[in-house]
């Protein structure tokens, strides 16, 4: 059957009869290459089957490994083997101490719900008076702690930052009250890319004796090699005595396929994180995270995919990512009225303008293939880099001038979009 007769079954009732593998593989690809173009998937940008990034193998790697154990969930003992090991390569990456512990998770949000659960635990047992406690993140914290506010019952202050979108540390301090039990810091933020005071921010917890979470979910995997290369990145690990946690995403810039993060502990005060229970028929039920039976391959994938990389492949990686952001900066630095929204210190760089519609510039650069991220406070583009190669760090760059110089010409201006982050499907 070819391609373009296949029907798309999306959205239909459950059929009447099966298709035949061919059929089933011939829709799957013709799916697959609506996004041919290299540059649709720039937001896939950690791990790309497109030719976008480094040409090093990882993809065939991952998806070898998902492969072998896409059957396999995480009760077997490989599958828990390759968890230990992933857990044990964190921790050693973040400088943690000898009882430091973890946990793999499917995911970023998993990841603070389980840091959230802990601080309110470690709290609840120090200072069971508090009828409310109150987590204190800054603006820029992501919006997962609301998520969640409606099953732990806490409340939320969420702290202006300063003129560069980082943490203020002293608006932090003046915000503790005596039913804080956690503060929040980000490595980088996800909207601005700006890195939190997290040595300050320690200091003030370690002071009212507050749970201080470093949410790396973006850079987790990323700071440690870029710091390794001579960047001037700030402290953000169980080095500094005041951090009590941090999560970090396998699946972002550890290269493996999605559903893979971690939680990271400075010591044992988790210990009430493993949910246990035998009072059923069934017998013994354990399970160390929230979530119940997990993707065996997508750990897999993890796990090879670091043992494959090693840290001379994550520098690479990391120098690649290096390269690509100064590229964009030094840009930026020669284009009148652009301006970064931000600090762009690690890999998410914003871009704002001061003269010209910046979501008109961005129209042009969606219209040249690209498909990239939009802020709304203050209103920029978005990138969040990956090691792209460097024809495509070139294609980049030049088409970005390009959409400037064309709405500079030409005066465009494109309608107001809507800016969206994530919209799942909720009916």
């Amino acid at each position: 059957m070819p391609a373009a007769q296949l029907e798309i079954t999306t959205g239909e009732s459950f059929p009447q009869r099966g298709m035949i593998r061919q059929e089933i593989e011939q829709e799957l690809e013709q799916l697959r290459t609506q996004d041919a173009d290299p540059r649709s998937t720039f937001p896939d940008r950690w791990l790309n089957d497109r030719g976008l990034l480094l040409d090093d193998g990882t993809i065939e790697v991952a998806k070898a490994a998902h492969l072998a154990f896409f059957t396999k969930g995480n009760n077997y003992p490989t599958v828990v083997k390759f968890e230990r090991d992933l857990i044990q390569m964190a921790l050693s990456l973040f400088h943690a101490g000898k009882d430091a512990t973890g946990a793999v998770t499917s995911g970023g949000s998993e990841s603070l719900f389980l840091a959230t659960a802990a601080a309110l635990a470690y709290a609840k047992e120090r200072r069971p008076h508090i009828a409310t406690p109150e987590i204190i993140i800054p603006q820029t914290g992501y919006p997962t702690f609301e998520k969640y506010e409606r099953y732990f019952g806490y409340s939320i202050r969420r702290v202006p930052v300063d003129a560069n979108f980082r943490a203020n540390v002293s608006a932090m301090s003046e915000a503790v009250s005596k039913n804080t039990v956690m503060m929040l810091a980000s490595m980088p933020s996800w909207s601005h890319g700006v890195c939190d005071p997290v040595r300050e921010l320690a200091e003030i917890a370690s002071k009212h004796s507050i749970w201080l979470h470093v949410d790396a979910c973006v850079g987790g995997f990323l700071a440690p090699f870029v710091r390794e290369l001579g960047r001037n990145l700030p402290d953000f690990d169980f080095r500094i005595p005041g951090v009590s946690s941090i999560s970090a995403d396998f699946h972002k810039y550890g290269y493996s396929g999605k559903g893979v993060s971690g939680i990271f502990y400075k010591n044992r005060v988790a210990r009430h994180q493993p949910f246990v229970f035998d009072a059923w028929a069934a017998g013994l039920y354990r399970s160390p995270v929230l979530t119940g039976t997990r993707n065996g391959g997508a750990i897999a994938s993890a796990w090879a995919v670091m043992r494959y990389l090693g840290r001379d492949g994550y520098l690479s990686r990391a120098a690649q990512i290096l390269k690509l952001r100064d590229a964009i900066l030094a840009l930026v630095e020669r284009c009148p009225g652009l301006k970064i929204v931000g600090g762009a210190e690690l890999n998410v760089v914003g871009i704002g303008s001061a003269y010209a519609d910046i979501y008109s510039i961005a129209s042009k650069i969606k219209g040249y293939g690209w498909n990239i991220n939009l802020l709304k406070e203050p209103e920029a583009i978005q990138f969040v880099l990956g090691p792209l190669r460097d024809e495509y760090i070139k294609l980049l760059v030049n088409d970005l001038e390009k959409a400037v110089e064309t709405v500079r010409r030409e005066g465009f201006k494109a309608p107001c979009p809507a800016v969206v982050y994530s919209d799942e499907f909720v009916d």
